[in-house]
């Protein structure tokens, strides 16, 4: 098994870095180098390591090597609990008491569901969503889908932004 310090420095205009990309990674048959290739020299930076995989029973775990596995995918998995939607959640749990908990529950769940099928395609494909969307759709889905995700994002910014601009009035007095 490789470790950190066994990887070597690789250049991407030698005839000897194109053979070794082509080797890493069939699919890029053009020279470029892979984006799974890695320097471990002075010059690296923590994310341009490989981290091994232990394959022995007695292993110590490492909060190092499961940020290098989960990466900024699970700070956008719960990006959706931040303070302005809990917020607006209890404010709406306010008004309507608990004849809303059964919506809570499907979108938590379907939320659940939706970045488990997000993390495998990103695990299997080493691409993400808008990628394998690029690739495996003809032109007319793929604008209808990019349409489709603006129209979420307005939805989803509305909030902040009335909210936003509530606050300048009141700080403003009105004027």
């Amino acid at each position: 098994m490789e470790g950190p310090s066994d990887l070597k420095p690789v250049s991407n205009n030698s005839a000897t870095s194109q053979h070794h990309a082509e080797e890493a990674d069939p699919v890029l048959s053009n020279g470029r180098q892979s984006q799974y290739e890695a320097t471990a020299d002075n010059g690296g930076t923590y994310f341009d390591e490989r981290i091994p995989i232990p394959d022995q029973e007695n292993y110590a775990f490492s909060f190092r090597k499961l940020w290098a596995f989960t990466g900024p995918g699970f700070l956008m998995s719960i990006a959706y609990l931040d303070p302005g939607n809990i917020e607006s959640d209890l404010q709406s749990g306010f008004i309507a008491n608990f004849n809303l908990l059964w919506v809570l529950m499907f979108a938590t769940l379907l939320g659940l569901l939706l970045q488990r099928l997000a993390a495998r395609l990103g695990v299997v494909t080493g691409l993400h969503l808008a990628e394998v969307c690029y690739r495996e759709y003809p032109k007319y889905p793929r604008i209808f889908l990019w349409i489709m995700v603006e129209i979420a994002i307005i939805g989803s910014d509305m909030q902040e932004v009335i909210g936003t601009a509530i606050a300048f009035y009141l700080l403003s007095n009105g004027k």
